[in-house]
């Protein structure tokens, strides 16, 4: 058995077919003594399957067509022989083969597929129903049917969904979606549904999201098995009325007719209903739409939640639909998905992921939907591409692309990280990994992708979010490689080549990490503002009480009064925030008579500050009683992101209705500071 990396170096040597050595180890992050013993371990399993094996000469790489045929012949068997599962993809794996079962299954199938024991199967069992159970799906046994799935047909496709959506990740996924394919005698047709798709996708002017759609080409051959299983899904008849109008009805039922399934109206709505969840929004000058008007809504309140202006309102609402109008189709049928970077995204982007989550509120009651964290995710890594867009150099040499098949936000959000590190190159938008495999060479230069790709060109591997650290070594990297420094400092991958071939490394990630905090930790204390709690800004001299006050204009004055003084803002600042209200109406209130006053940084802020103005008796702005506030807290901003931290804070303290009430009831200076010290958390 091939321990994991040859395992991997086996596989992407398969996949990509190399002919350049360098290139190659390059891609992999090897040392050439590295792929040398994985090649050595790769040939003792070729010569024991009869097989040519690799050869290396100078910096080519030879494969013999007769390894490439063995491959695409006995990949599965290779799959079997070789993966080791590990009890989650257990779980997934017993799931799926359960769905497309032609059989009767008893404990002996499962034992033979994994090579595990009975009691190991009974434990996995288990783990399979509490996995289930949010889906209203169990899975039993009786002698007659052996284990199957009991619950709705609806209920039974969204949980394998689910299933494909957390086993699409894995490493080697498609060699694992066709071992369960082959286990049932079945094969796996992926190339070809996708190309009919994709057919499809190009007739009808659609734009797919390639991650689902890769996740939507795996359920469709299960569901086509299902259905020659004569096994149909109910949807409501007044749901099948409203998919009817939608062309994606049309597109769902010529694909049926293409692959030769049926067309009953049911079946046909439940592949519009994934479609239109892995569909991108698209807006056009005359669009008017209900989603649209809610992704206006969700870009405004975003700008009074985050208390900042975006500089390209129009541009911002037309990114958004692109993502949140598939995404809103997901959460009204309840089509799951996994965000394999949520947790990374709310450890990295915590406090903006807690801004938009109350965003997302009032849209939730609105349209009486829940909206789940894996959404709440892509969503933060939306805005978080919008806060970092940063106007580009005229001075564009290179052309760079980039590949990301994770989503449009996931793109967003790395599109805009690259095109601030590197303003001066000439950037086209992502593509999917599908797109890049037929773009022609000459019409790019440079690549940056979170995925592995075959091209001559420099390719840049980079995961959707970066730490600064990795940000400024990349920065390097590129800069040396595009002569675009007068010296060259070294990477850390680079330095660890150069440690491999003088010394045995026993750690290489501890090693290449201290090497990483060595090279850039300085520059990354340098580039990155330390972002404030929400104690460091509403300090004692900041908070003022007054009974009432004449006009919401002379309230706002005061409440900002206190950083006029520090030397915060200026005047012109306060003007402004009185301005904005008075053209854009009553958009700071943020909550039950709480107003955020606030304005661009341009318009004065020559620090970062926060003030609080509490009345007895509320102000009404722009003289309406519709719009009465009882606390000011007045925000002055350096930029998109330092204040968000301690914005996020006080966010989490007003959403909670028990807090915000000792607010209000709050006398002294004292009593506003024991709250705000409560939630002020580095």
């Amino acid at each position: 058995m091939l321990e994991s990396r040859s395992l991997n170096t086996y596989f992407q040597l398969m996949k990509l077919k190399p002919v350049q050595l360098s290139w190659f180890i390059d891609m992999l992050n090897l040392s050439g003594r590295q792929f040398q013993y994985d090649v050595e371990k790769i040939n003792n399993y070729l010569i024991g399957e009869g097989m040519s094996p690799i050869r290396i000469s100078n910096d080519r790489i030879l494969i013999p067509t007769e390894v490439i045929n063995f491959w695409k012949d006995n990949n599965t068997d290779f799959t079997t022989n070789q993966f080791s599962f590990d009890q989650e993809e257990r779980v997934i794996i017993i799931l799926l083969y359960t769905f497309i079962r032609r059989e009767p299954l008893s404990n002996f199938h499962f034992q033979n597929t994994f090579g595990i024991s009975k009691n190991t199967v009974s434990a996995d069992v288990k783990r399979v129903n509490r996995f289930c159970i949010d889906f209203r799906v169990e899975m039993r046994y009786t002698r007659e049917q052996g284990y199957h799935l009991k619950g709705s047909e609806e209920d039974k496709r969204n949980l394998m969904l689910k299933a494909i959506s957390i086993l699409k990740v894995k490493p080697h996924a498609h060699e694992k979606f066709t071992f369960i394919f082959q286990q049932q005698q079945f094969e796996n047709q992926y190339d070809l549904y996708q190309q009919i798709l994709k057919d499809f996708e190009q007739q009808y002017s659609f734009t797919f999201i390639e991650e689902r759609l890769d996740e939507f080409i795996y359920l469709l051959q299960m569901i086509h098995i299902r259905q020659r299983q004569q096994k149909r899904v109910l949807i409501y008849p007044d749901t099948v009325s409203f998919l009817e109008k939608k062309k994606a009805f049309i597109v769902s039922g010529l694909i049926q007719q293409r692959l030769g399934y049926t067309t009953h109206p049911e079946e046909v709505s439940f592949l519009t209903i994934q479609l239109l969840g892995i569909c991108q929004g698209e807006v056009s000058p005359t669009r008017t739409d209900t989603l649209l008007e809610i992704t206006e809504q969700i870009v405004v309140s975003f700008e009074r939640y985050a208390c900042i202006q975006l500089l390209d309102r129009n541009k911002a609402i037309e990114t958004l639909y692109l993502h949140f109008k598939p995404a809103y189709y997901r959460m009204l049928f309840k089509i799951p998905i996994t965000n394999a970077l949520l947790a990374e995204i709310k450890e990295e982007h915590h406090d903006l992921f807690t801004v938009v989550k109350e965003v997302l509120k009032p849209i939730e009651e609105m349209l009486n939907i829940k909206i789940p964290e894996d959404e709440v995710g892509f969503l933060t890594l939306h805005f978080g591409g919008l806060l970092k867009l940063d106007s580009e150099s005229q001075s564009k040499v290179f052309r760079a692309l980039i590949v990301c098949p994770n989503g449009i936000s996931s793109s967003i959000m790395l599109e805009n990280q690259l095109k601030s590190l590197f303003p001066q190159f000439h950037w086209t938008s992502s593509l999917s990994s599908y797109d890049f495999q037929h773009l022609d060479e000459a019409k790019y230069d440079l690549v940056f992708s979170t995925v592995l790709l075959k091209t001559k060109k420099p390719l840049y591997m980079i995961r959707p979010i970066m730490s600064e650290m990795e940000k400024n070594e990349l920065v390097q990297t590129v800069k040396g490689m595009t002569l675009q420094q007068p010296y060259h400092y070294p990477t850390s991958d680079e330095l660890m080549k150069i440690i491999r071939q003088y010394a045995d490394i026993k750690q290489p990630e501890l090693l290449k990490s201290a090497l990483q905090h060595a090279l850039f930790q300085k520059d990354s204390l340098n580039t990155r503002r330390k972002q404030p709690v929400l104690k460091d800004l509403l300090i004692e001299e900041n908070i003022q009480f007054m009974d009432e006050i004449e006009n919401w204009k002379d309230a706002i004055k005061k409440a900002a009064e206190p950083l006029l003084v520090n030397d915060s803002i200026t005047n012109q600042y306060i003007d402004v925030m009185i301005e904005n209200v008075e053209t854009m109406g009553p958009y700071i209130i943020i909550g039950e008579q709480i107003a955020i006053p606030h304005a661009r940084p341009e318009f004065g802020v020559k620090k970062l500050g926060m003030s609080l103005l509490k009345l007895k008796k509320s102000a009404h702005l722009l003289n309406s009683e519709a719009n009465q506030v009882e606390i000011f807290i007045c925000l002055a901003a350096i930029d998109n992101q330092t204040h968000l931290k301690a914005l996020a804070q006080l966010t989490k303290l007003l959403s909670d209705p028990i807090k915000l009430q000792y607010l209000k009831e709050a006398e002294t200076k004292q009593d506003i500071l024991d709250l705000v010290s409560e939630f002020s958390v580095q």
